[in-house]
């Protein structure tokens, strides 16, 4: 049972990854490789920022903020500079690696003995498969209400639009450039807080 309980909380942390992969390549039809700069981004991030003293969950949202600055980035040379998806998301990537590096400063950031958020759980006498899955299901199912607020708002039928059909879109007046960043920007916020939750 223990296994069963351990996979379905790591499962939990993962699908916030999945569901920000799904925005760009299903909703804007964009094939966004840079989620694997992105995830551990999310992650040095948060890491850094308990180690400074920050609160757990500040420090998540910090690491969800580092990725939306990394998707923003991926945004702009894509609609900008007019780089063809694919290789923003390596160039993005690979940019990353280094900055990740520059975040934390040195190749492993310990969090032993560190306040995280399984620990603020684990000292009112849960265990830690608990903890983790109570975290899992209150940030999915956040993560999933807040989309299904957003997609339907006149601002996620703009974003869309954008995928399904992008001529039809700018017809139409919607700034399809502005879209095409925020759903970077929403996507690799998603994998990195992710990478933020499961550091």
């Amino acid at each position: 049972m223990d296994i069963v309980l351990s996979s379905v909380s790591q499962g939990l942390l993962w699908s916030i990854m999945a569901i920000g992969v799904f925005l760009t390549f299903r909703i804007l039809d964009i094939a966004d490789l840079s989620a694997e700069g992105s995830f551990p981004m999310g992650a040095a991030v948060c890491a850094l920022m308990i180690i400074n003293g920050y609160h757990p969950i500040l420090a998540t949202f910090g690491g969800m903020l580092g990725g939306m600055a990394a998707g923003a980035v991926s945004g702009f040379m894509h609609t900008k500079m007019k780089i063809p998806a694919l290789l923003t998301g390596i160039i993005t990537l690979t940019g990353l690696y280094s900055v990740n590096l520059l975040i934390l400063g040195r190749s492993n950031v310990s969090l032993s003995g560190e306040t995280t958020l399984v620990t603020l759980l684990t000292d009112t006498g849960l265990t830690k498969t608990t903890a983790v899955l109570i975290i899992g299901a209150i940030f999915v199912a956040l993560v999933v209400l807040s989309l299904v607020v957003l997609l339907n708002t006149q601002l996620g039928l703009a974003l869309r639009a954008t995928g399904d059909n992008l001529e039809m879109g700018e017809a139409n007046g919607i700034k399809v450039d502005r879209m095409k960043i925020l759903g970077y920007m929403l996507s690799n916020g998603l994998i990195a807080l992710s990478g933020a939750l499961l550091a």
